[in-house]
């Protein structure tokens, strides 16, 4: 039944919220009964906390989440407060029939999930006002928090109606504001977070601290796929404070007192380790085979229900007729995701029922997981969802949760139950896998005689991350990795026929979602591919970029924009040189123009980035802006210097100085333009990365006359000059 009710001092005005219980899918939409959405929760005195399904990563969306609220209940931002949402069938994301984030969906979702319910508030309290004073509702307004009637002077405050106004129904189309009359949405308020996360005093997963928490460190097994054989405890038992050795299938933990005392008993053990099947991977030979997979060109070719221009026999017609075609072969290494909160979990196990604390993207997942792993009901397993210092999509996955359940699992004695908080040093987090793929692309383009593409052909060739991923989100194993279309499908430019094929290799190595997935990759091969045809044509590449999206407005303004932010149409200066890359995703348009000096063979300095974002609908132009700016230096690490390299089926990075982020001194002058031309919001999140890199490659081409065919650039022959 729907009812409100008083409990604890803060009024839950619509559906009960149960417990956690066992996920389902949403069921059919029923009619609209009397309450308050279960999104919202409103305390007696007026304020609002707003339940959300997006997790909080450093993006800004829970502040972007208020504004909503703020905008369309006509509530002061101050008053309102988010919260993460329970693990419940009515929070489950609506676009994914999940309860994760990913997909630069957070602003979308929320937009889309949480105006609708907060203006259809705005509609009952104003109704609930209009009954007490007997005038008809279009004479009263919302407004600070509280109900006028103009004629009349007279006002209620929301805290006065809360009880009347949860009795009526919902309106079944509330009307919105419309973004002509936002006065918070679409403002660069300040953030709400910056004050604890600055001082310190914001709780991520790594900070949880629950009574009587033991610490974990772990090692796992050096090639993925082997299995721990032997391990004697007693040299880590002989550590002050270490209180158990707890073996796994695939790795060793100790458990103590402190963090410190785990990572020292953990390095007194000298386990035995039974190779797995990767024991022979090599780094160099996996790119021979993948560069030789796609020169063979046999790989599945993606279907026209992808991009209504793939049309195989077309695209290989115009590759014979063609007089000119740029013929180019491309490689990108394993990137890791090395958010600098590394992998972590506190879990408590009793004896039927489970309690995580971690810092996740898919707590959903997440609960299944564990419960599976554990024999337990979902139900049992309670997820305290904290904030993410970092995803990119490795929390996404679920096996640290997994393994922190099995280690809390097995403690005996006086440990038995209390909780075990896991956490993974930095070389563990890098060796233990859900890498970007690596990849080969052999891309042609067929020219006409005014030098602009024909047609198409890209043959692909990498592992299937969704071989690996246990993010809930499609089938398995579909035919086709659809993530290897990313960059490809749905781009703008006017390119009549295309041919998209790819090549599944795989070498047993966990693969997952990298910020911006396949785009990240395929954007590099596509839009350096665009630059060489541009430059066989004799054509300026952002004159070449303008012709392709002639009928594409709302993308070439966003190029438009671009270029004349970075002054494109007034020549360089002496010895700079500029590049251009543009790409389309998340309803969102991006791109970067990056100019750069040559101070040596094979050294440049980057002197000048520019980058800009269509967001469709804006709802917060600095949270825009601070993405943007993220996500461009999240692939400019990766453009210049990141792989995650393979001898003998060990990964050979263990820490920052050999998988290292760009910094500070090494970034230049970096401006945004932040544009909303759509009439839907896009998303932001997953812009930055995929155009810095091409955008690089191209400036050098234009200093060089050479193909960049491998990223990072130091294996391209080309490495960063110091400031």
């Amino acid at each position: 039944m729907l009812a409100s009710t008083l409990a604890g001092g803060i009024w839950t005005l619509g559906h009960a919220l149960p417990p956690p219980a066992q996920a389902q899918a949403p069921t059919a939409a029923v009619p609209a009964r009397p309450g308050f959405s279960p999104w919202l929760r409103f305390a007696p005195d007026g304020s609002l906390t707003v339940l959300t399904n997006v997790a909080e990563m450093g993006q800004g969306t829970t502040g972007v989440i208020a504004q909503i609220a703020a905008e369309e209940l006509e509530l002061p931002v101050a008053s309102i407060r988010v919260q993460p949402a329970p693990l419940a069938p009515e929070f489950f994301n609506p676009f994914i029939e999940n309860y994760a984030t990913f997909g630069a969906l957070g602003f979308r979702v929320a937009y889309a999930v949480l105006a609708p319910v907060c203006a259809a508030a705005r509609h009952m309290l104003v109704a609930a006002a209009a009954q007490r004073w007997a005038v008809p509702p279009g004479e009263c307004s919302a407004a600070g928090g509280e109900v006028r009637h103009a004629a009349s002077s007279r006002r209620l405050p929301y805290a006065e109606l809360l009880q009347a106004a949860a009795s009526l129904p919902p309106p079944d189309k509330p009307a919105l504001r419309p973004p002509r009359d936002w006065k918070v949405l679409g403002r660069s308020l300040p953030r709400a977070d910056l004050q604890a996360k600055t001082r310190g005093t914001a709780v991520f997963g790594i900070d949880v601290a629950p009574p009587g928490v033991l610490a974990a460190a772990v090692a796992h097994a050096p090639t993925f796929g082997g299995t721990l054989e032997h391990v004697d405890p007693a040299p880590a038992l002989a550590v002050p404070g270490v209180r158990q050795v707890v073996p796994l299938a695939a790795a060793v933990a100790v458990v103590a007192d402190r963090y410190w005392a785990a990572h020292k008993g953990l390095e007194a053990l000298r386990p035995r380790w039974r190779a797995g099947p990767t024991a022979g991977l090599d780094s160099d030979a996996l790119r021979a085979t993948l560069r030789e997979a796609v020169a063979a060109g046999r790989g599945d070719r993606f279907p026209a229900d992808y991009d209504a221009r793939l049309d195989g026999t077309a695209a290989a017609a115009a590759l014979r007729g063609a007089g000119r075609v740029v013929d180019t072969t491309f490689d990108v290494p394993f990137l890791a995701h090395a958010p600098i909160e590394p992998m972590n979990c506190t879990a408590r196990v009793g004896a039927e029922d489970a309690t995580l604390w971690l810092s996740t993207q898919a707590p959903l997942d997440t609960q299944r997981a564990v419960a599976d792993a554990l024999g337990l009901p979902a139900g049992r397993v309670t997820v305290h969802q904290q904030l993410i210092g970092g995803g990119f999509g490795r929390r996404l996955e679920h096996d640290f949760a997994v393994e922190a359940a099995r280690i809390a699992q097995a403690m005996r004695g006086s440990a038995a139950g209390r909780p075990v908080k896991m956490i993974w040093s930095r070389a563990t987090d890098l060796a233990a896998g859900y890498y970007r793929p690596a990849a080969a692309a052999r891309v042609r383009v067929a020219l006409g005689d005014d030098g602009m593409p024909l047609a198409l052909v890209a043959d692909l060739a990498h592992p299937s991350l969704l071989d690996h991923s246990g993010l809930s989100n499609g089938p398995p194993r579909p035919p086709l990795d659809w993530s290897a279309s990313m960059g490809w499908a749905g781009q703008g430019y006017a390119i009549p026929a295309m041919d998209l094929r790819w090549t599944r290799v795989e070498v047993g190595v966990p693969c997952g979602y990298w910020r911006s997935v396949g785009a990240s990759q395929n954007t590099f091969f596509f839009e350096h591919s665009v630059d060489l045809a541009a430059r066989l044509a004799g054509i300026d590449p952002l004159a070449y970029r303008r012709r392709l999206l002639a009928q594409k407005p709302r993308a070439l303004a966003l190029l438009d924009a671009l270029a004349e932010a970075a002054g494109w149409s007034r020549p360089a200066a002496a010895g700079r040189f500029r590049g251009v890359a543009i790409s389309e995703a998340n309803r969102a348009i991006g791109g970067h123009v990056v100019e750069l000096s040559v101070t040596g063979p094979g050294r440049f300095r980057l002197e000048r980035i520019t980058a800009a974002i269509d967001a469709g609908v804006v709802g917060n132009p600095d949270a825009v802006q601070a993405q943007m700016m993220g996500g461009t230096l999240f692939g400019l690490s990766a453009a210049l210097f990141d792989e995650i390299t393979f001898r003998d089926g060990r990964v050979q990075q263990s820490n920052f100085h050999d998988y290292p982020l760009v910094t500070a001194a090494q970034v230049p002058p970096l401006q945004v333009v932040v544009l909303g031309n759509g009439d839907r919001p896009a998303g932001i999140g997953e812009e930055g990365p995929p155009t810095i890199g091409p955008a690089i490659a191209n400036a050098l081409l234009a200093a060089s006359g050479v193909a960049v065919t491998r990223l990072p650039l130091t294996r391209a022959g080309w490495s960063l000059a110091s400031a």
